[in-house]
């Protein structure tokens, strides 16, 4: 899958489905600096997804300080040909201009290869501890 740079962020595509609605996301940055994979609830408000009694709440910290997210399990996540069934996501504000990180738990648990040279991303044949 393609990744792109702005001369400053690596970011790619990415489509999320929940109940049964799906919804492109572009600009998502690659951040093997996130431990978490992490969509703006502006984002995710036009398939449904909200807040709901039992969904996990924690306080992420970072340069900035810290904020409030929750995570949410997505029915799906697609990075180009590659899916991603009952994917956890963590849903939270991001900085102004960015609506999603692709972070570590998916980048390291599905093996992806980042290829800065070619600019792709390419998920390993298998999944780790396999």
């Amino acid at each position: 899958m393609n990744l792109f740079y702005d001369g400053q962020l690596i970011t790619t595509s990415l489509i999320v489905t929940f109940r049964g609605e799906a919804l492109k996301i572009d600009d998502v940055i690659v951040d093997t600096g996130s431990s978490h994979t992490v969509i703006s609830p502006d984002i995710l408000e036009t398939i449904g997804v909200k807040y709901e009694n039992g969904d996990t709440i924690y306080e992420a910290y970072g340069i900035g300080g810290s904020v409030p997210f929750y995570t949410k399990n997505m029915d799906k996540i697609q990075i180009d040909s590659f899916t991603i069934k009952d994917a956890q996501v963590d849903v939270g504000m991001l900085p102004q201009e960015h609506s999603a990180l692709l972070g570590l738990d998916i980048l390291k648990q599905y093996n992806f290869i980042i290829d800065l040279d070619k600019l792709e991303l390419c998920p390993s044949m298998r999944e780790k501890g396999d």
